[in-house]
């Protein structure tokens, strides 16, 4: 294989990420979700894990994911993809600590 083909291919792959993060298992639940319920609804109870108390949305330019949700956590420390129109980030917790986060991009479900 030529040199340019594989830079075409690498460029392919990784180029045209959506900011270059993965999609989790629980985005695509909830994206999977969402398309059943024709973007209407969505049950989050069997997602995010079962230890949950609450859950968060955060929307492009939102970083203040201490307010919302009571206790000393901030996003930025994981992410920065809040800082484009791009994503989401769904925060699922108890009172004290997160169990899980998720970056969800808004083209496949916007929680505005």
């Amino acid at each position: 294989m030529s040199r340019n083909v594989i830079i075409c291919t690498l460029v392919t792959l990784f180029g045209c990420s959506d900011n270059q993060y993965m999609t989790s298992k629980t985005s695509e639940e909830i994206y999977t979700e969402l398309k059943a319920n024709n973007f209407e609804t969505i049950d989050l109870s069997e997602l995010g894990g079962h230890d949950w108390t609450k859950v968060c949305f955060l929307g492009p330019y939102n970083e203040m994911s201490e307010k919302a949700l009571g206790f000393n956590w901030q996003i930025s420390e994981y992410t920065d993809v809040l800082k484009s129109d791009g994503h989401n980030v769904i925060i699922f917790a108890t009172g004290s600590q997160v169990i899980e986060y998720v970056i969800h991009s808004r083209g496949r479900g916007d929680f505005w």
